[in-house]
Parts: C-alpha cells; sequence; structure tokens
C-alpha cells in the first residue's frame, strides 16, 4: 500500500532538532526564547512546515546551505529564504533535476501521490542574501554563517555556538562531490577544510546526510582523501538519478566498504579527459 511522504524528527540537543525526509535529506531546526532558523529543507517530500509547526509556533526564518533541490525542496512552503548569492539564480535548474527525482522516488518508495508535494503546489520563495558571518539571533541562541566553498562555490555552514555545533550542509560528506560546473577544486576545497579545523567555537559538526556527528579530528580522514585523489587515476562517474551528471571516482577506502557508509572515504571530481577504451574503468552511484 503506497505510503505518505513523511519528515522524521529528532530532537538532538536542548534547542536543535534534525528533520529527515523520506529521501534521507537532513534539515535542522533551530528554536530560541523569541524566535526559530530552519537550516536547509529537504528534497521537497513530505509537509516540511506542518512539522516545523509542530514543533514551534515562533517567527521562522529559513537559510538554505546551497541551491541544489534536495536541500531547497521545501523552501517552496515558505515566502523567503536566505541563500548566498554565488548560489542563488539557479532555482529552474533544480526544480527541473527534483522533477525527474521526484518521479523516481515515487516509484522507488512506493509513495501516494496524496502525499504533500510542495515544488508541485508551492511558490518558489524570495530570496534574501545570505553572507560570511551573518549572525541569527533568536533569543537566548545565535547561529551564524561561514562560507564553506567546495561542493558549491556559495556553500554555506551554520554555526550554533551555545551549542558548540556546526550545521556542514554538504560541506564534507563520507563521499565527497566536487564535479558540479560551481563546484571548486580540490585545491581550494582543502582551504575549506583547514577553515574548519581552524575555527573556535564548536566540538561536533554534522553533514547532511548522515546522523553521524564528526569531531573536529575527523577532518584530517578528509585532508587525506584531497591528497590522494590528485594522484589517483580514479574511475568514470555517473550519478543514476541524473545521467547527465558526471565526474572522476576516487575511492580511498576498501573497495567493498559501503558507500553509504558515514566511514566511506571517497571524492568525486570534475571528469577527466577520456583514456583509450582499453583503459576505462566505470561506476555508477547517486551521490548528490
Amino acid at each position: 500500500m503506497p505510503q505518505r511522504a513523511e519528515w522524521k524528527v529528532a530532537q538532538v540537543r536542548s534547542c536543535v532538532w534534525r528533520l529527515t525526509d523520506v529521501g534521507g535529506n537532513r534539515a535542522f531546526l533551530v528554536v530560541g526564547d523569541d524566535a526559530a532558523l530552519l537550516v536547509d529543507t529537504g528534497e521537497g517530500l513530505g509537509d516540511l512546515r506542518a512539522t516545523v509547526e509542530g514543533i514551534s509556533t515562533l517567527p521562522l526564518t529559513v537559510v538554505l546551505t546551497h541551491h541544489h533541490h534536495d536541500h531547497v525542496g521545501c523552501a517552496y512552503q515558505f515566502p523567503e529564504a536566505w541563500i548566498s548569492e554565488a548560489d542563488d539564480g539557479r532555482w529552474d535548474q533544480e526544480k527541473a533535476f527534483h522533477l525527474r527525482v521526484r518521479e523516481q522516488l515515487v516509484e522507488k518508495l512506493d509513495l501516494s501521490e496524496d502525499s504533500c508535494f510542495p515544488v508541485l503546489s508551492g511558490k518558489r520563495p524570495a530570496t534574501r542574501r545570505l553572507v560570511e558571518g551573518q549572525a541569527f539571533d533568536l533569543g537566548g541562541v545565535t547561529v551564524r554563517a561561514v562560507a564553506l566553498p567546495g561542493h558549491t562555490r556559495g556553500s554555506m555552514g551554520f554555526l550554533v555556538g551555545q551549542e558548540r555545533l556546526f550545521l556542514s550542509g554538504d560541506a564534507v560528506t563520507p563521499v565527497m562531490t566536487l564535479f558540479y560546473e560551481d563546484s571548486t577544486s580540490i585545491d581550494e576545497w582543502e582551504e575549506t577544510l583547514r577553515k574548519m579545523q581552524d575555527m573556535e567555537g564548536y566540538d561536533r559538526w554534522v553533514s547532511a546526510h548522515y546522523d553521524r556527528e564528526y569531531s573536529k579530528a575527523d577532518l584530517s580522514s578528509w585532508l587525506d582523501v584531497a591528497e590522494f585523489s590528485k594522484t589517483d587515476r580514479g574511475f568514470r562517474w555517473e550519478n543514476d538519478s541524473l545521467g547527465e551528471l558526471r565526474g572522476q571516482l576516487h575511492v580511498m577506502s576498501p573497495m567493498d566498504m559501503d558507500p553509504s557508509s558515514p566511514d566511506f572515504r571517497g571524492l568525486i571530481e570534475k571528469p577527466k579527459p577520456r583514456k583509450p577504451r582499453g583503459e576505462r574503468r566505470h561506476r555508477h552511484g547517486s551521490a548528490g
């Protein structure tokens, strides 16, 4: 029997809730005494607004770590959203990607068509400009925006100072994806990793696609991936859902390790020049 697309809720700190859609995309709600802040909005599967209002009815600000469809989908339920200048302006492209992915997930997860699909039923939010260092005072809790170029040039993270927790979006993921048109080079992404290592005010950080909380010490393994990828031959790779998204995959973890594991370490960069047919290797995946 088809299931309705619903959000799962878990309180991970006294003022922070992790919200997970049926596609495994995480959003985070930070609630202060006077206001609340929603970081990311998932793929657009299920009624995120109702889920948020079930936790808090305080005035709400929506912020986006970057422009990808699996982070902006339910932004269509809200009148406005904050996003960096570098990542704004790609709404039509991401809507087209979302519609294709939504169709696949409806079939794969057997989702009922009466589920809430905000990209179809809602309106694109007005956008406000998000900049490095911007602070959101929620009353007793302050959240600060931090620029994290790499996955996209305008990627942002959010530091919840009172909880010493850093919400990093897709800035650092087990399979790090730097294959997008607006992704940075590996060298530039390494600078973001070092910035996170040197940054004060947090002890734990989280990614938008995993429940695992990481420490600053864990960042060294991603620096290792970056250096490994610069000399590794790698595999040609293409996205299972959106076949035009292609890159060069470098796997540092054992080849028999599950790539969906939070302990996996790999990187997908922009495609390399094609090699003679006899030398090619090819893998598929769903990294986003």
